[in-house]
Order: C-alpha cells, then structure tokens, then sequence
C-alpha cells in the first residue's frame, strides 16, 4: 500500500512551507506528496521547488495554468491521480494553509484498518488563527456543526460538516469520485466526497483533533457575521442556488451506475424520484422545507428562505427548469 498525499494550491506562499513541513514530520511517513498549483503569482512555486529537493517525502509537483477554485482544483486533480494509484492505496487530502499533528497519518490508517473498502474517513481539528493560537479545541461545537447529527442524508443536502484537509480516501473510492458525473455543479469537493461516501455508507468519522484549521482572511468561521446586510443576502441567494444546482446534480447521478439511488438509509427517498434531477420547482421546496423544519440553527433555516426566492429566478448554470 502507497501513502499519498494530494494537495492543491494557489497563492499559497505564506503557509505552504509550514503544511508541507507537518505532513513530512509525521511519526509514520507518507510516501510522496502530489502538489497541484493552480496559477500561483505569489512565489509559490518557488517555495514549492525549494522544497522538492529537500529530504523527506518526495514532491511530485504539477503546474497548471488556471485557478478555477478549490472545488473544481481538487476534483480535477482527483480525476489525474484516481489512474495513477491503485486501489489499496490511500490518499490524504491537505489544503495549502493548515498544519497537521504529527500523530495524524498513524491515527487516520489505524481508524481505517480492518474497514472494508471502499471508504471515506474524516477527522475533528483543532481551530487556530493565522499565528497558531487556540480558538476552538473542536469543530464540531453544535453551531453551526455537529456530527453525527450533520451527516443525516436530509441535512447534507444543505450544508457540508467535512473539512476536506482531514479526508483520507481509500484508492478504490478515490476511483469512483473520478467518475462522478456533472463535476462542476458540485459547491466543494469535501463536499461532493461527503455525499458519495454517505450514499455508499461508507462515510467515517474520526472524533479526535489531528490537525490545526487555520482561520485566515476570507475562511474566518465568523467573517459571514460582519459582512454588511446587503452582501449577506446576496451570499445567500447565490448559496441557495449552487445548493440547488448541486442537488438536482446529485439526484440525477445514481442513472450513472455510479451510486446506489436513494433510499431510506440513504437518502432521503424523494431524490430518487423521477422528477429530482430534472424539476428546479420540487427540488426547491423539498430543500427549501427540510431547511425549514429541521435546520439547528437560524441561519440555516435562513438558507430555506432563500431556496424559495429561487423559484422566483430564472434558472442558469448547470439547473435545469
């Protein structure tokens, strides 16, 4: 069995030397780190090549010429590695900015062995800010997250509780995910992952803090609340309809052969009706009435509002009326 890691990058200069440093510091080593760098003008890349001749876990370093967001970044980068490993390997994924504990790889194999595979393992972390310091010794505190309650296929429509630098991917799933048609509907690629694995039910949580979330600039967990009014509702409208889209995306990939349609362990059921990937109306409601009625906090209830106004938009992008 290979270690790999797969990290995406872009303008990544001022943290990338200290992730790169806690994945090639951990008590059981990973065999090589795939860095993709999407268009990187901050000397990033620079960083990155005065590390690959450094010791330690190789760099295998790939320079692409366009940064079409993390989403799109990672599943395409998935889509190259899922031929080049095979299917006992295992894939961790790292952003460019966190750091991990040198306990991480160990723990994350041990939780993972023994599993049958396919399967999909994710971790608690640890929230810092931009110089390490403490802020949260967990994620999951209840607001917004929790787990397992956010892994309830209804509430994973809505919202996404996996943080994508702590997956570990097995080669075989890392396999399917490179299939997963109608790739760019996907809001993220934790997320996407999130739903695969849940409809495959193969989905795990590992309940311990094995890496620092560093909260920086545009990824403050608490940015959203000063933004001015106007923007929030303007987030929120183009949220709502990337969820949307996302949905009906989802719903129409089990005609792939992909993953099994939905079901009452899996679901929830409507989204395997014939209508789900094809109708933005019912899509809609039944989105806009589990936001509503089982949504934890308010501001998720406020996503269902938001799903509604959509009705009242035209569609575009990848929804279809």
């Amino acid at each position: 069995m290979t270690l790999h890691v797969l990290l995406c990058s872009h303008n990544g200069a001022r943290f990338i030397a200290q992730q790169i440093a806690s994945i090639r510091a951990q008590s059981r080593a990973v065999d090589v780190i795939h860095v993709f760098d999407h268009a990187s003008d901050d000397g990033t890349r620079a960083v990155l090549s005065q590390l690959a001749s450094q010791p330690g876990a190789p760099l295998e370093l790939h320079w692409l010429g366009d940064a079409p967001g993390p989403a799109m970044s990672f599943l395409r980068a998935i889509g190259y590695l899922a031929s080049r490993v095979d299917a006992a390997d295992s894939i961790f994924l790292a952003d460019q900015d966190d750091v991990w504990l040198p306990g991480k790889v160990a723990a994350m194999l041990e939780a993972a062995a023994h599993r049958p595979r396919p399967w999909a393992l994710f971790h608690d972390v640890q929230v810092v800010d931009e110089a390490l310091a403490p802020l949260q010794p967990s994620f999951y505190t209840g607001n917004p997250y929790a787990v397992p309650r956010d892994l309830d296929p209804r509430r994973l429509l809505l919202t996404n509780p996996v943080v994508g630098h702590t997956l570990l991917l097995s080669g075989d799933f890392l396999a399917l995910m490179a299939r997963l048609p109608g790739q760019d509907a996907y809001v993220m690629h934790d997320w996407a992952v999130a739903l695969v694995a849940q409809r495959m039910q193969c989905l795990v949580y590992v309940p311990q803090a094995l890496s620092l979330y560093r909260q920086h600039g545009a990824n403050l967990l608490g940015a959203s609340r000063e933004r001015r009014l106007g923007e929030q509702l303007q987030r929120g409208m183009q949220l709502a309809e990337r969820v949307l889209v996302q949905a009906m995306a989802w719903a129409r990939a089990p005609s792939s052969g992909l993953v099994p349609a939905a079901s009452a362990a899996a679901g929830p059921v409507w989204m395997s009706r014939p209508w789900a990937g094809h109708s933005r109306l019912r899509t809609a409601l039944h989105l806009a009435f589990h936001a509503l009625v089982s949504a934890p906090t308010l501001r998720r209830r406020a996503l269902g509002i938001f799903l509604l106004l959509q009705l009242l938009r035209p569609a575009h992008g990848s929804a279809r009326p």
